[in-house]
């Protein structure tokens, strides 16, 4: 499911007895980036622990995003960078944050997807510590890039209990808020939500066959609320 969520990742190296945990927040979980807009975007990291934070920033670009032919590759090379987040590696003081600024570099054009890691590293235990557990929760922002000119084409369809979605558009259109009750009004069950980029399809089976289902669809444009039969 690709709706906004702050904690995207959880690593833990689990030995037994007391638990040690990185606590860094980030104020943003998605950003956006637009034709005529800026072309950076700034995220705050938080350390809220006693001690310092130390935090490795990854670039990663979504090739095929939505698709069984999604790939995830790390941003390195320096003669084809497109979107880069800096600094790469942060220092926080406890209880104080610091700023990472997102950038794209290329010309607005298609619609171009990134995910960054926001990943704490833990010093190396001392020996007399003993057994641990040592918890790393990683954060990971989506990054949009909206192409130049967004055009929403979103085709629905349904048969029976088989909805079916099929973005047409070139920029992404996300669905959410689903729900359907049955033919009284009663017994209501939400629905899966997806973010569909350019070209995805997506089905959902829905618990009844003869009654409405209802979504929350959101894009460039903003939101809305419709009622399918």
């Amino acid at each position: 499911m690709n709706l906004p969520l702050r904690i995207s990742l959880i690593l833990a190296l689990c030995w037994i007895t007391t638990g040690v945990k990185a606590g860094i927040l980030l104020d943003k979980s998605i950003v956006e980036f637009s034709d005529g807009g800026t072309p950076r975007q700034d995220i705050w990291v938080i350390n809220d622990d006693t001690e310092n934070a130390y935090v490795k920033i990854q670039v990663l670009e979504v090739l095929n995003p939505g698709t069984g032919e999604e790939t995830r590759d790390e941003v390195t090379d320096p003669d084809n960078i497109s979107f880069v987040a800096t600094p790469s590696k942060l220092v926080i003081p406890p209880k104080g944050r610091k700023l990472v600024r997102l950038v794209n570099l290329a010309p607005i054009g298609e619609e171009r997807v990134y995910r960054v890691n926001f990943t704490p590293i833990l010093p190396p235990l001392e020996e007399e510590e003993g057994a641990t557990v040592r918890v790393v929760i990683a954060y990971q922002v989506l990054a949009l890039i909206h192409p130049e000119s967004p055009v929403e084409d979103l085709q629905v369809s349904r048969q029976g209990d088989t909805l079916k979605f099929h973005n047409k558009g070139n920029s992404y259109v996300l669905l959410g808020g689903g729900s359907q009750c049955d033919a009284q009004g009663n017994n209501c069950e939400d629905l899966p939500a997806r973010r569909l980029y350019a070209g995805n399809e997506w089905q959902v089976t829905l618990p009844y066959t003869d009654t409405p289902a209802n979504y929350s669809i959101t894009n460039f444009k903003g939101g809305r609320k419709e009622t399918i039969q």
